[in-house]
Formats: C-alpha cells, sequence, structure tokens
C-alpha cells in the first residue's frame, strides 16, 4: 500500500484512495464542497487545493482528484494553497444573499463553515448579485436557489446516484441552474436525499421548513421502521415533536441516503389521535389499574379454561427486546399460543430467513459489489426501497441485473425483464438448477437459459427473493438454488425481503412455535378467550382480516399494548400505550440477520403546537407534561412479569436464552450491527419445500396479485400527515392484451370481483408485466384497503364498466 505524508504525519492507504480520503484518515479536514464518499470527487468547486512538496506529483493541485501514490509529501497549510482558498469562499460569497437568519440549514452549513475556516469575513464585491426564481419542487423539498454555489452535489445525487431524470443542471457560465424544467413535484422517491447533500441551503426539507434551527433538536441514532433493510437514520425532535429525520451512515445497510418513506415518514409520532393513556373498556384509567385489572382477568380465564385460552400476539414492527419480554410472560403463564406476526404466510417467509446460513446470507453493501443481481418475485421500490439503490450502484459499476416478476415493475436501474405468471415462479428456480427449460416457451427458456449461463460465469452473484410474491416455499426454493449454484471459489449470494423492521427477530423467537393462522382457527373454535397483542393489528395486518374480525369478536377479553390508533387497539377492552421507536431503545433485526440497536430521541408527551394552539409557549403551565403516559413496552411488560428488569438485562437475558442472539448485550447503537449467528443445523430441505405450488388462474379468470405500494401500503407511514401529498390512488393494473380482449381503454373504470369482494376502480395499462395478472395495488385508506399483499392464490374477474364518451 502507498504511503504519504500530511502536515507531517504519515499515513499508509489502500491503492485508489485519494489524498483527501487520506487527510481524513489522519484527522486532517481537507476543506471540500463539491466531494462527498458516496458519489466521489469531480474536482468543482477548487476548494481542496493542497501543496504537493515531493513525490511523483508537485505543485497546487486538487486533493479529491489525486490517488495518493508512494513518497508524496503534502502540505494544507502552506501559504499559496490557503490564500487560494481564501479566494476560492470569497468568489463563492460574491452572490450569496447572506439570509442565514431565516435559513433551514444554519448551524449545518458546510457553506458557514468552509467561510469561517477561510477567513472571510468582510464582503468586497459592490456589483449587482446574480438572482434566481425559485420552483415549487412539491410537499418534500425547499428550493432556494440564490444560496447555490454550482457543487453539483444534487445532480450527481439524484441523477447518477439515485436515477431520477426530472432535476438537472441547466444554463450555462454565471447562469448555472439547478432544478426542473417547469415547477412540479420530484418524481424520485429518493428526492429527500438532496437535502443532506447540498452544502448550503438550497434544498431543504419543507416539512421541517422554519419549525427549529439545527443545535436545538435532540438528536440519535436510530433505525428506520418502515421496511425490513433496517438503514440507518437520526431522527430529530423539539418541543415533544418529532420534527425531520435524515439519513445516518451505515456501509452496510443503506450507505449514506435512505428513501422518502423513510425520511418523511415519521409522524406517527406527532399523530393527534395517537393514544396516549391507559384505557379500561373505553374509558381512561391509570397505569396501575390497568396493569391489576388485566393480570385479574388473565388469571380468571386461565384458571378456568387453562393455558390454552390466553393467545399471545408479537410483531415484526416491536423491537426484539419487548417480543422476547412477550415471549418470558406468556411461559410464566404457561401460554402455549405466542405468536409473532399477524399474518400467517409472512410469519413463515420469514422463518425461512433465519434458517438459511449466514454464509449466504448478503447484505445491501455486498450488493452494491455484486456483478450480477437475479431479482425473483420482489419489487424494491415498493417493498424495500433502498434495494432499489443498491442494485442501481451495482449496475452503475458493470454489473447486470435479471427481473423475473408479473408485475410491470418500475426500476431506476437497467434491467432484463421476464414477466412470468406467478404459478411459474418457483417453476422458473427450478428450471434454473436443472438447466432445463422444456417447460417453458421458447422465448422464455432462452431467458432462463441466458440467466443460467450469466449465473455460471458471474464471480459475485446475489439472488433476491420477495417474500410477499414467492412465499415461504419460493424462498426456500431461492435459498436452495443460491447453495447449490455456490463453490468454494465462488460463493452465490441470498437475500430475502421480509415486511416489518423486525420480521427476522421475531421469527427467530417464533422457531418452530404456531403461526396466526392456527391461531385463528383455535379461536374459531373456541378455544382462545384472550388475546394480547403486542403493537400488531390483526383487523388491517393479517392475511384475511374479515377472518381476524370474526375471532376477535368471540374473544372475552382483547387486550393491546400500542403505540398508533390502529383499528385493534380502537375496539381493545385493555388498552396499554407504548413508546414510539424514536421514543425508546431497543433492537431491531433485518432482513440480513443484522442486529441493530437504536437509541430514544425525545420522551412521549403531546406537542407543545398541539397544546398551545399554535401559540406556544402555552400559557397555561403544569408539573405534569400532558400525553407523557405511553411506556417503554418492554417495561411494561416487565412489570407484569413482576420484575424490575434495565433493557441491559433484558438484552443478557435474551444471549442466555438464545445463542444466535450473540453480541447483543455489546450493541453499539452508532455501529454497523452484528450479524445473528447461523442455524445450529441448517438443514438441506427447509420448511417450505414441501408445499405446494401456486395455483394457475381458472378458464375465465385472472390472477389476483395484491402488492404493496411505497406510499400508500406501509403501516407506519399511513399515519404520518407528509406523506399525504404523494399517496396514490387506488387503481387497477391490466395487461394491455387483456384489456384490448375485454375491451378496456386506459383510465376507464372497471369491475372486480373476487371472493366475497367487488371493487370499481380505474383501469391502468401497462405492456411490461405477465398477461393474464391483474395487479393491486393495496392503499390505506381507499377501496383497497381491505385487500393485503402476501398469502396464496387468488383470482378475480374483470368487468368492463358502461363508457360515457
Amino acid at each position: 500500500m502507498p504511503k504519504l505524508t500530511i502536515d507531517n504525519r504519515s499515513v499508509e492507504v489502500p491503492h485508489g484512495t485519494s489524498v483527501l480520503e487520506a487527510a481524513k484518515q489522519l484527522g486532517i479536514v481537507i476543506p471540500h464542497f463539491c466531494y462527498h464518499e458516496a458519489l466521489g470527487a469531480v474536482g468543482s468547486c477548487r476548494l481542496c487545493a493542497m501543496s504537493f512538496e515531493e513525490g511523483p506529483v508537485l505543485g497546487v493541485q486538487m486533493a479529491c482528484m489525486v490517488p495518493v501514490q508512494d513518497g508524496m509529501v503534502v502540505s494544507t497549510t502552506d501559504r499559496t494553497v490557503v490564500e487560494l482558498r481564501a479566494h476560492v469562499v470569497e468568489w463563492l460569497m460574491m452572490n450569496h444573499p447572506h439570509d442565514c437568519p431565516v435559513c433551514d440549514a444554519g448551524g449545518e452549513c458546510q457553506l458557514q463553515d468552509m467561510t469561517l475556516a477561510g477567513g472571510h469575513s468582510r464582503r468586497r464585491y459592490r456589483g449587482r448579485k446574480r438572482t434566481y426564481r425559485n420552483q415549487d419542487l412539491g410537499p418534500f423539498i425547499a428550493h432556494e436557489m440564490n444560496r447555490c454555489i454550482q457543487c453539483y452535489r444534487c445532480v450527481r445525487t439524484y441523477q447518477d446516484y439515485c436515477g431520477g431524470d426530472d432535476f438537472g443542471v441547466l444554463g450555462s457560465r454565471q447562469r448555472v441552474y439547478f432544478g426542473r424544467f417547469r415547477d412540479g413535484p420530484l418524481e424520485s422517491p429518493f428526492s429527500g436525499n438532496l437535502v443532506d447533500v447540498c452544502p448550503t441551503g438550497v434544498l431543504t426539507d419543507k416539512t421541517f421548513r422554519f419549525k427549529s434551527r439545527f443545535w436545538d433538536l435532540q438528536e440519535a441514532p436510530s433505525i428506520c421502521p418502515h421496511c425490513s433493510l433496517g438503514c440507518a437514520t437520526i431522527p430529530g425532535a423539539r418541543h415533544r415533536e418529532l420534527q425531520r429525520i435524515r439519513a445516518g451512515v451505515n456501509r452496510r445497510t443503506n450507505g449514506f441516503f435512505i428513501c422518502d418513506r423513510g425520511r418523511f415518514g415519521y409522524d406517527h409520532v406527532n399523530h393527534p389521535e395517537r393514544p396516549r393513556a391507559p384505557r379500561l373498556f373505553g374509558e381512561q384509567t391509570s397505569w396501575p389499574q390497568a396493569l391489576q385489572v388485566l393480570k385479574a382477568a388473565l388469571a380468571e380465564i386461565l384458571a378456568v379454561q387453562g393455558p390454552g385460552a390466553v393467545a399471545f400476539l408479537g410483531s415484526p414492527r416491536a423491537s426484539l427486546e419487548a417480543n422476547f419480554q412477550l415471549l418470558r410472560w406468556a411461559r410464566s403463564l404457561g401460554g402455549e399460543r405466542i405468536v409473532f406476526n399477524p399474518h400467517g404466510p409472512r410469519d413463515r417467509a420469514a422463518r425461512i430467513l433465519t434458517q438459511v446460513g449466514s454464509e449466504q446470507q448478503r447484505s445491501l453493501g455486498d450488493l452494491r459489489s455484486s456483478d450480477l443481481i437475479v431479482l425473483v418475485g420482489v419489487d424494491p421500490l415498493a417493498e424495500a426501497p433502498v434495494l432499489a439503490l443498491a442494485v442501481r450502484q451495482a449496475v452503475r459499476s458493470g454489473a447486470r441485473a435479471l427481473l423475473l416478476d408479473p408485475r410491470p415493475v418500475k426500476l431506476p436501474f437497467r434491467a432484463a425483464h421476464l414477466p412470468l405468471p406467478p404459478d411459474r415462479l418457483r417453476a422458473a428456480l427450478r428450471a434454473l438448477g436443472a438447466e432445463d427449460w422444456s417447460a417453458f416457451s421458447r422465448q422464455q427458456g432462452v431467458f432462463l437459459e441466458g440467466a443460467r449461463k450469466a449465473l455460471d460465469r458471474a464471480r459475485r452473484p446475489v439472488l433476491v427473493g420477495g417474500g410477499d410474491l414467492l412465499g415461504a416455499p419460493g424462498l426456500d426454493e431461492l435459498a436452495h438454488l443460491a447453495q447449490t449454484l455456490s463453490s468454494a471459489e465462488r460463493p452465490c449470494g441470498f437475500m430475502g425481503i421480509a415486511v416489518g423492521p423486525n420480521s427476522y427477530g421475531a421469527a427467530l423467537l417464533a422457531a418452530a412455535g404456531p403461526d396466526f393462522d392456527d391461531l385463528l382457527q383455535a379461536a374459531a373454535a373456541g378455544e382462545v378467550k384472550a388475546l394480547v397483542c403486542l403493537e400488531a393489528d390483526p383487523l388491517s395486518q393479517s392475511a384475511d382480516p374479515a377472518q381476524a374480525a370474526e375471532a376477535l369478536k368471540g374473544l372475552e377479553l382483547l387486550a393491546v399494548l400500542d403505540y398508533l390508533p390502529t383499528p385493534t387497539a380502537r375496539v381493545a377492552d385493555i388498552f396499554l400505550p407504548t413508546t414510539a421507536p424514536a421514543e425508546s431503545a431497543g433492537c431491531f433485526v433485518n432482513n440480513e440477520g443484522r442486529m441493530q440497536a437504536f437509541d430514544p430521541v425525545l420522551a412521549p408527551g403531546i406537542p407543545l403546537r398541539e397544546t398551545g394552539a399554535g401559540d406556544h409557549p402555552p400559557r397555561v403551565f403544569s408539573a405534569e407534561t400532558p400525553g407523557a403516559l405511553p411506556r417503554h413496552a418492554w417495561d411494561v411488560l416487565g412489570e407484569l412479569l413482576g420484575e424490575q428488569i434495565s433493557l441491559s438485562a433484558v438484552r443478557s437475558a435474551m444471549e442466555a436464552d438464545e445463542p444466535r442472539l450473540s453480541g447483543l448485550a455489546a450493541l453499539a447503537s452508532d455501529g454497523e450491527g452484528v450479524r445473528a449467528a447461523a442455524p445450529a443445523a441448517p438443514t438441506e430441505a427447509r420448511s417450505g419445500a414441501g408445499v405446494g405450488e401456486k395455483e394457475a388462474a381458472p378458464q375465465g379468470e385472472f390472477n389476483l396479485l395484491v402488492c404493496e405500494d411505497l406510499f400508500g401500503s406501509e403501516e407506519i407511514g399511513g399515519y404520518s400527515a407528509p406523506l399525504d401529498g404523494v399517496r396514490p390512488a387506488p387503481c387497477v393494473q391490466l395487461h394491455v392484451e387483456d384489456a384490448a380482449r375485454l375491451n378496456i381503454l386506459a383510465g376507464q373504470k372497471v369491475r372486480l370481483l373476487a371472493a366475497d369482494q367487488e371493487l370499481v376502480l380505474p383501469a391502468v395499462l401497462s405492456a411490461q408485466g405477465a398477461p393474464g395478472t391483474v395487479v393491486v395495488p393495496r392503499v390505506r385508506g381507499g377501496v383497497t384497503a381491505t385487500l393485503v399483499p402476501g398469502g396464496g392464490a387468488r383470482f378475480c374477474r374483470i368487468e368492463a364498466e358502461a363508457r360515457h364518451d
């Protein structure tokens, strides 16, 4: 490795490292604007000028553009470069409006920092300033173009890194403009990253505008709760209100960026209907009273009916510690029915992930450096958005991406797409393993044969599968295929996508126990008399909400611990309010089995903007904080167990109970996380292998595929007001061939008849999906809210409504 000296300090770095990056390893901050670790260097800002005094490169050079070579001697304090940097800062400030008092970037503005560091304190320019008209970029991003210093970070992030094509650089010379051809909302689902990369106040968070200064915020490292990828985030709070989310840095998961759902889906914490006090049969009560009544009611049912009469339901959005405490409580009561996911098929799919060896599992970081990625039954932008961002980086570096999916999947990267019907996906996986294409059409066979050859040639291939569409059997076969294609010299990786930030952790605790479908059957048979739900909502999250509603009607007692105003929480006999992830400490285990800790950002309480009726601070003062009654779920369950226990003690008990959680007790919230240990004896044929194929659609009917939508389906985001402006309208997606056969035009209302449901929806036509498959995205609050993604085969009929031309 080359060795160089910077300011009389030596450092040895890998080949290809820039001088700027080498200085960072020494703790030397070289001023810069355009450079960003995720974006690389373009040398446009000219601020990182250094004096190269000895070695193969001499003179004044831009540190971000010069790779390290052995023997280099570099000075950051040479008089020539110090003066040059001062002049660069002064040039950049010539046209700046100096509106720091009203700029949302104040306190975290790189331009402020560099201006002070450069010694620029007096404006000498007396000419007219360059001015621009700002644009309306939609509900998320505020635009103040006069503050721009032309570093190009925004364009490189939006276009190059994220794949957006509706925002770029316009103009030339002194009239360079960063924006759109015309006003309008930014279309990329990663547009919020412009806020993080902009070194000035040009692009700021519109949902956070004029709320707080950076230095007034409470912040802590956290984990995004909106999908299973485990992206690092940094929430910011003030006045008892969660006010913004910015991306954290974790090179193993999200890298430096997050999606807009994770960034702007924070408002569930501040939801005006959020239940904040214990309730007994609809009436507010105290914590001691609620816990006493719950204990007594369960004791009575257990005494009369036995331990099988009480069921416990955990959740993929509850922390690992809370789910474990629920398990301990159930065991202490002799409970036989403990489930950790209200959606049976999703639970079974997540359990498959826990049985895949850690040597097969791949992280998003691994994906970014892969040379072939095969996506099977997964819509990245809808189910796990940053997955699409990771695949894009691999494709930009020369990798190939292949997609096997029946839907017209939109992707921010180039990918060859084979639109197979849902019932043919598992057959395609077996064909890839056996190299037998005889069961497929000639066109399909050519695609699959090409995919197999590409897999054989690739050095770092990864197979990625969606749990909702493939289910447990499909994920099992995908993992088995990855195992079949692997060798000691060239392993083939696997990644499965689950639903919920802690699906893996919940499945790990569930082990070989029952799932929610078993629980529903027992309830229907009258065996279950009481149900305790931990941050779970079976009335909207189970695979069959109608069946769940019928089962809940027959209960003698329904107890719910939650922080959301869910349908299940509203009908609970006993309700106990818990803290949201931003208000508590805990751990989530992401889809690859990575344990990641998060810290509390704020204490629970009704935001001042509500208690002060828009005029805060309020004029009436109290010793008690309004809305401060929610408690950590793991703490409440500890009290129900009759013990006083700390979070660290809970984690130590978990390590002792489950060897695969080794390292949990020492987990740091600002680290990259620790992988759960591999299963003790991973079996060759896992639990889903013997389950039958999905059925083909009967004659005259269509495959009905209910799927997730980026902004319309996810549970927690459904309670966030900032996302209201981008929620889609319900629709039904048809292939153009099917639409032509039924004489249906784009936008025409059609009648969808499935089982006992009948919906009227506008038709959206596409030529990209599989003919014979109808796709309906679930949109909460709309007519498709009763349809839940995941589960077995579903079929429907489509009838055209009369057109009024």
